[in-house]
């Protein structure tokens, strides 16, 4: 086992310079017009929640593996960093498909599930201000908005193998080493704007290279129409969307 004695888990090293911040870290756009802004300690207490959530509820460990449907999205990528507090790994499916053998399913549309009941199921509003979540669960589904807020803001983290697999997907599979260490070369500098046309496996090791590199995020829904007035009052610098 790799073990991270400097900060016990490579989430802590990237959450914990921004935890106290009042900027923007992560701001989200919808095709409905949703526009959420959280800062980087708005961020980080919904990280922190939901690993709570998944220690306390449903005993995620290093070893267990999390797959998930979900789409490109503020949500998606605060679960995947609680996962990773926790030394899971995360495992990216397309929606419908058989996620093999894992401990637990999250999902933003039940109907899309093929886990017949097999695994833990986590139902995701993706809607920032919804309460719960909006139509009808599996049996033993838990409902992710109506639970999370319950959970402690703060999270304290453990030593992890970082030889392990962080995030797993179609194309391949990336240990916490490469995820957290062997960055990928963005070339950004300065607020960074991503589209979710990137499927999730793609978008999640982006945002853990610009967050480690200090770039705040602009994330938008695919679809969104990106204009000058968008690009303007988001201080945007770089881009990294479909149309770059």
């Amino acid at each position: 086992m790799t073990i991270d004695t400097n900060s016990l888990s490579p989430v802590e090293s990237l959450l914990a310079p921004m935890r106290h911040s009042t900027h923007p870290y992560l701001t989200w756009y919808s095709q409905g017009g949703e526009r959420v802004e959280l800062s980087g300690r708005v961020f980080d207490n919904w990280v922190a929640k939901s690993a709570n959530l998944l220690h306390e509820e449903f005993d995620l460990a290093p070893g267990s593996i999390v797959a998930t449907d979900m789409p490109g999205h503020w949500k998606s990528a605060a679960l995947a960093l609680a996962c990773w507090h926790l030394g899971a790994e995360v495992r990216c499916v397309a929606p419908g498909t058989d996620p093999g053998d894992v401990d637990i399913f999250i999902t933003a549309d039940t109907e899309t599930l093929a886990v017949n009941g097999s695994v833990e199921v986590i139902a995701v509003p993706l809607p920032a201000l919804a309460m719960a979540f909006d139509g009808p669960l599996p049996v033993g589904a838990t409902d992710y908005a109506s639970e999370v807020r319950a959970y402690a803001d703060s999270f304290n983290p453990s030593p992890i193998d970082t030889s392990a697999t962080a995030l797993q997907g179609p194309a391949g599979s990336m240990a916490y080493t490469q995820l957290f260490a062997e960055l990928p070369e963005t070339g950004a500098s300065g607020t960074t704007l991503l589209s979710t046309a990137w499927p999730l496996e793609r978008l999640l090791p982006v945002l853990v290279s610009l967050w480690s590199a200090g770039n705040p995020v602009v994330l938008v829904e695919d679809g969104v129409k990106i204009s000058d007035s968008l690009l303007g009052g988001e201080r945007v610098v770089t881009r990294l969307d479909r149309e770059s």
